[in-house]
């Protein structure tokens, strides 16, 4: 799977740095720029057994999000749904 590059490398690399948990918080505040996302679920991804497609992971956070989950029970929702 092909990779975006992101502009600003430093700042990918800081948010791929996020444990899970803060990534998923970080996202369902909203607190990130507009292509930030595949840093996101790279941390998402990191120690977690989530195998869900980066889109399936994108709808599943933005399902959660409608539900008013916060970030713990949202990681919860994707390791459960991959």
């Amino acid at each position: 799977m092909a990779r975006m590059q992101p502009q600003d490398k430093e700042r990918f690399k800081r948010l791929e740095a996020l444990t899970p948990v803060e990534a998923v918080k970080s996202w369902v505040k909203g607190d990130f720029g507009m292509g930030d996302e595949p840093a996101l679920i790279s941390a998402i991804r990191e120690g977690t057994r989530i195998s869900l497609s980066d889109d399936g992971l994108e709808d599943a956070i933005l399902d959660a999000m409608d539900e008013g989950l916060n970030a713990p029970s949202c990681l919860q929702l994707l390791a459960v749904g991959s």
